[in-house]
C-alpha cells in the first residue's frame, strides 16, 4: 500500500511553536500601542515627563527669587540649600535633607529607593536639588496616589493575556491531535470488541497513518489466525460429538445384551458380573454426557437475545418447580422469594443460562436429598430448597441475582475455592454420587460470558446449607 505524503507530527509542532511566538510579538505590540495611545490621550505621562518638565522651567528656578512648586513637576521633591550645605526650604522630608547635600557634593544623581538628583545653581548663589523618578504615572492624582504605575499595570495585563493566549492555543492544539488520534482510538476499540474488520483507514498525519497500516495488517493477520484456529476447533469439536454418538451404537448394545442376560436364570456369580456390566454401561454414558457438556461450554457462538429480567425469573423458577417435583418421586419441593422490585433487560444466551441453572439445581437438588432433614409430620419428605430472584447492585452494575439455597452441609473452606473449577470435585465423603467438577464450573463459564459471575456461599439461616447465586448482568 503507498502511502501518499502527508504532514508530520514535527512539521505540526513546528506550526504550533510559530503561532505561539507570532501571537506573543503580536501581543506585545499590541501593548506598546495601547501604552501610547494612553500618553498620546494624556491619560499616562509618559518616563520622562518630569524630566522634560524640569528642562523647561529651569531658567525660571534658576533666576526666579524664590522657588515655588508650581514650578516643579507633579509627585517630585525638591529642597534649596545656601552654599554652604544649610537646608533653607523645599517639600524634602527631613530625613532626606543630609543625603541630598552630600549627593551634590559628590556630584552623584542616583538618590535611595531609585530616584534621580537633579543639581541647579541658582543666581542668588543658592543650590535647588530636586529629586524626581523616571516612570511613567497616571495623569490623574487619584489614580496616580492609589494605584500602581502605568508600566506595572501594562505589565500585569500583557502577563494575563500571555497566559489567555497560551491556554487557548494550547487548547487548540490539543483538540486537534485528539482529533487525530481519535481514528487510533476507534480502530483499537473495535480490536478490543473482536470486530476486526478495520478496513483501509487513513490519517493525515503520516506517523498516525503508518500506525494505522500496522493495526489494519495485524487485524488482518488476527482474523487469519482467528478463523484458521475457529476451523480447527469446529472440527475438533465435530469429531469428539462424532465419535460420542458413535460410542453410543455399541453402548446400547452392550447395555440391552447386559438386560437380556439378567432376564435369564443365572447362577450368583453371573447376576453379579451382569450387574457390573449394567453399571459400568451407565458410568460410561454419564461420561458421554459430561463431554457433550464440556463441549457446549466451550462453544463461544452464543444466540444472544433480550428478555425482561421478570420473564426470565418467572423461567427460571418454574424450570426449578418443574425439576424437583419430577426428582426423586417428589420428597423434595421449591419455596420461593421473588422481589416485586425486579426491571431492566438481560442480554444472555437462554439456552446456556437454563443450563447452568439445571447445573446449580441439580447439585441442590441431590445435597438436599442426601442430608436427610425431613419435615416434621412428613416422613420421608425433605425440607423444601429457597429459590430467590431480587436485584442487586455490584462495582456499579446492576445485576439478576438468581439463588438457591439448598438443605445440605454446606461449602467447605475449600469448596468456597474451588468449586467452579474444572474437574473439582470436593470430598468424596460428602456425596454418594460420582462427581467429575464440571456442573458449577460450566454454570460458572456461561454466567461470565453473559457479563455475570458466580456466587458461592453458605447460608446464614437455620437448617440451610450452601448458597449459589447466577449473577446475570442487567441493561437497565
Amino acid at each position: 500500500m503507498e502511502i501518499r505524503k502527508r504532514r508530520t507530527l514535527t512539521g505540526l509542532f513546528i506550526k504550533y511553536i510559530c503561532i505561539y511566538s507570532v501571537s506573543t510579538i503580536l501581543l506585545v505590540l499590541f501593548m506598546l500601542f495601547v501604552f501610547n495611545l494612553l500618553v498620546n490621550m494624556g491619560v499616562v505621562l509618559p518616563a520622562n515627563y518630569m524630566e522634560r518638565q524640569i528642562n523647561e522651567n529651569e531658567n525660571k528656578i534658576v533666576s526666579s527669587e524664590r522657588v515655588k512648586e508650581d514650578l516643579l513637576p507633579a509627585g517630585s521633591f525638591y529642597g534649596v540649600y545656601s552654599i554652604s550645605g544649610d537646608f533653607l526650604y523645599g517639600n524634602l522630608k527631613k530625613d532626606e535633607y543630609g543625603p541630598a547635600w552630600q549627593a551634590y557634593e559628590s556630584n552623584n544623581t542616583f538618590a535611595d529607593g531609585g530616584g534621580i538628583y537633579r543639581f541647579l545653581l541658582r543666581n542668588n548663589e543658592e543650590v535647588c536639588i530636586v529629586k524626581y523618578k523616571i516612570k511613567s504615572q497616571a495623569t490623574n492624582e487619584f489614580l496616580r496616589n492609589h494605584f500602581p504605575s502605568p508600566d506595572f499595570c501594562i505589565l500585569i495585563l500583557f502577563f494575563a493575556l500571555f497566559l489567555l493566549q497560551t491556554i487557548l492555543i494550547s487548547r487548540h492544539f490539543a483538540r486537534s491531535i485528539a482529533k487525530r488520534l481519535k481514528v487510533l482510538g476507534e480502530v483499537t476499540e473495535k480490536i478490543r470488541c473482536h470486530d476486526l474488520e478495520i478496513g483501509d483507514t487513513h490519517s493525515d498525519i503520516r506517523e498516525i497513518d503508518q500506525v494505522l497500516v500496522s493495526l489494519s495488517s495485524m487485524g488482518k493477520a488476527l482474523k487469519e489466525s482467528l478463523n484458521e484456529q475457529w476451523t480447527m476447533e469446529k472440527q475438533k469439536k465435530e469429531q469428539i460429538a462424532a465419535l460420542a454418538h458413535d460410542i453410543k451404537t455399541p453402548l446400547t448394545v452392550i447395555k440391552g445384551n447386559a438386560e437380556l442376560l439378567s432376564e435369564e436364570a443365572l447362577k450368583p456369580s453371573g447376576r453379579e458380573y451382569t450387574g457390573y456390566i449394567r453399571e459400568n454401561a451407565a458410568e460410561i454414558e454419564n461420561y458421554l454426557l459430561l463431554l457433550q457438556d464440556m463441549i457446549l461450554s466451550e462453544d463461544t457462538r452464543a444466540q444472544e437475545t433480550m428478555i425482561f429480567a421478570t420473564e426470565l425469573a418467572d423461567q427460571l423458577i418454574s424450570r426449578a418447580e418443574t425439576l424437583a417435583s419430577g426428582y426423586s418421586a417428589g420428597q423434595i419441593s421449591v419455596e420461593v422469594k421473588k422481589s416485586p422490585f425486579l426491571s431492566g433487560e438481560i442480554s444472555c444466551d437462554i439456552r446456556q443460562i437454563k443450563r447452568a441453572w439445571d447445573n446449580i439445581l441439580g447439585n441442590a437438588l441431590e445435597y438436599t436429598l442426601e442430608a436427610d432433614r425431613l419435615q416434621e409430620g412428613a416422613p420421608g419428605i425433605c425440607l423444601p430448597i429457597l429459590i430467590t430472584m431480587e436485584k442487586t447492585e455490584h462495582l456499579g452494575e446492576s445485576y439478576l441475582a438468581a439463588g438457591i439455597t439448598d438443605r445440605g452441609d454446606g461449602f467447605t473452606e475449600e469448596d468456597l475455592i474451588h468449586a467452579a473449577s474444572q474437574f473439582y470435585q470436593g470430598d468424596k465423603s460428602r456425596h454418594k454420587k460420582i462427581h467429575r467438577g464440571l456442573g458449577l464450573y460450566t454454570a460458572s463459564s456461561f454466567a461470565v460470558r453473559q457479563g455475570g459471575r458466580l456466587l458461592l456461599e453458605n447460608s446464614q439461616e437455620e437448617d440451610y446449607g450452601a448458597r449459589v447465586t447466577l449473577m446475570l448482568k442487567l441493561k437497565v
